[in-house]
């Protein structure tokens, strides 16, 4: 299975936010990755060291997971690659520009954990609503409130936590 992993580009601000601890937040960001290293499974994210899905995909890697691949818009001229770091994935695919990344990275996943609320992740699960992606598995170890109910009635969405993960992704 490939799991879209969809979180904050900006974990300092998004721990600001949320009222979290950057510490307290990496940490949950590596658990979940060695939980996901664990299993047969692929992640798929946007690569890029600064980000949650970076953090994830780093320490997924360095325990071994399986396959990481990294979607990527290498032509992109609009706004440019330059917080990319292809490095991060084992396989890239490219979706060409940004505008097309949500879209890609749905085709790419069967599922998503959504592991921070961030603008760039809410567009990605929106875009669930019209691809293959089976379910949205909402972490709320760090969520402020959960969607509105008019956003998640089109959704196949499931709040869990961390202790829930491995019973939902095995």
């Amino acid at each position: 299975m490939k799991i879209g992993i969809l979180g904050p580009t900006r974990i300092d601000e998004f721990c600001e936010v949320v009222n979290a601890g950057k510490t307290e937040y990496l940490y949950f960001l590596e658990q979940i990755a060695e939980y996901l290293a664990s299993t047969n499974n692929s992640i798929v994210i946007m690569p890029s060291r600064i980000t949650a899905q970076g953090v994830v995909a780093l320490t997924y890697k360095d325990l071994g997971g399986k396959k990481v691949i990294g979607v990527i818009p290498e032509d992109d001229v609009e706004w440019g690659i330059k917080d990319i770091d292809e490095s991060v994935a084992d396989e890239v695919v490219n979706c060409e520009t940004w505008r097309n990344q949500p879209e890609k990275l749905c085709e790419e996943s069967n599922i998503f954990l959504l592991v921070g609320m961030s603008p760039g992740a809410m567009i990605e699960v929106c875009y669930s609503k019209w691809f293959k992606v089976k379910k949205v598995f909402i972490m709320t170890d760090f969520l402020s409130q959960k969607l509105p109910a008019e956003v998640e009635k089109d959704l196949d969405v499931e709040y869990i936590t961390l202790f829930e993960l491995k019973d939902k992704i095995k």
